[in-house]
């Protein structure tokens, strides 16, 4: 080509921006299946060193979840602690699938000899519908005074698509004055048993080292999922669930995404195109 007016020169810039936000995948569960990690990772987020010393322990829970059809009465969802669980304290967030009185969240804090314990109402989740959790806890004393019970409660809130879910509470000696300590930490399964079944799924797992209570409704956005780190209180731990993952690992991308979540017993198909709308 031949330019007979002379030579002229443009400068082309690229503006390369970052993709929408896209919520595309979750990873699904059948007994046995279950995500393992390195639990020493998170001891800054949701361990404590004694009796719960204020702000400073503070954590939330955060996750989509879509229950199956097994009426078992204990499905972990969320296990965090000790694998000594008679003795040692441990956070565990479980589906309670039970026909009659069941269908709703169960969580657990502390151990087996010395808990407190919140229940949701009965029927507060529906089978096969995805659903927002988020459990919380304000860092406070946790036991072991019969007459503080109702104060160690009060630690913790569980929300159910936005909205603070009436609960029923219960003890064993009157909570845990006990440090915690990250032993383990899994998904989909309690040390030893206790799995999620039948079809369970999971989306958009986040840990929080903040009680996010006043967050609530940007989190759950109208049970349409959001990209968690626009938020003012950034997750330090936050698994997409498949989306950007590569089986069997499931990549922590929030503030400190140091901890990767190996899928143990899965296949690459229990990634599925099911999520929350």
């Amino acid at each position: 080509a031949i330019n007979y007016n002379g030579q002229d020169t443009q400068i082309v810039e690229l503006s390369i921006g970052t993709p929408p936000f896209a919520n595309t995948k979750s990873v699904q569960f059948n007994n046995n299946d279950y995500l393992i990690g390195n639990a020493g990772v998170l001891q800054s987020t949701l361990g404590r060193a004694g009796n719960g010393s204020g702000l400073s322990d503070a954590w939330s829970i955060s996750f989509f979840f879509k229950a199956g059809t097994a009426t078992n009465a204990s499905q972990t969802i969320f296990y965090y602690g000790a694998q000594d669980v008679a003795n040692g304290n441990y956070i565990q967030v479980k589906y309670v699938g039970t026909a009659s009185t069941g269908k709703k969240i169960e969580f657990r804090y502390g151990s087996n000899n010395n808990r407190i314990t919140l229940t949701t109402a009965a029927n507060s989740l529906t089978v096969g519908q995805w659903h927002h959790v988020l459990v919380t806890y304000n860092g406070g004393t946790t036991g072991a005074s019969s007459g503080q019970i109702n104060d160690y409660y009060s630690r913790f809130k569980i929300f159910i698509d936005g909205s603070q879910a009436t609960t029923t509470n219960s003890n064993n000696n009157f909570g845990t004055t006990m440090a915690l300590t990250g032993q383990n930490l899994r998904v989909g399964r309690f040390n030893n048993g206790q799995s999620l079944r039948n079809n369970s799924k999971i989306d958009e797992l986040a840990v929080f080292n903040d009680d996010v209570s006043s967050e609530i409704s940007n989190i759950y956005n109208g049970g349409v999922p959001v990209d968690l780190m626009n938020l003012s209180t950034q997750p330090e731990h936050w698994w997409r669930m498949g989306d950007g993952d590569s089986f069997p690992y499931l990549f922590d991308v929030g503030f400190q995404a140091n901890c990767i979540l190996v899928m143990q017993n899965m296949t690459s198909a229990d990634i599925v195109n099911d999520t929350p709308q």
